[in-house]
């Protein structure tokens, strides 16, 4: 049976081949065949190396990174260094503002209505 392993970074790939596979590849000439025309690949390679990330480790997503941003410009604090970088990092920023973040707001919301009156 044919196995494809490949190693990237700390991540190693592994594949078996199926017996129809396997058939098929007994029918082939020798081809090279560049993995970057392969519709879906690069998405497929991305996805695995960022399930591979442990999740104190992987980036936050832009979601999160923007919420973050409002936080910080609002109650005009300072970022935390790595809160682009580390998933963790970000959240724990955003968590530990989130009260008075919402606080401000409904604060806002109750001055904007008045306002309107």
């Amino acid at each position: 049976m044919n196995i494809i392993e490949f190693k990237l970074g700390n991540i190693t790939y592994h594949f078996t081949v199926s017996k129809q596979q396997e058939a098929l590849l007994s029918l082939t000439d020798e081809v090279t065949i560049d993995l970057a025309t392969w519709q879906g690949f690069s998405e497929a390679l991305d996805a695995s190396i960022l399930k591979a990330i442990p999740e104190a480790l992987t980036p936050p997503s832009t979601q999160e990174i923007k919420h973050a941003q409002t936080i910080a410009h609002e109650l005009n604090l300072l970022l935390p260094e790595d809160y682009t970088k580390r998933v963790i990092v970000c959240r724990q920023f955003i968590q530990q503002h989130l009260i008075a973040h919402q606080r401000l707001l409904t604060m806002f919301n109750n001055i904007k209505g008045k306002l309107l009156k």
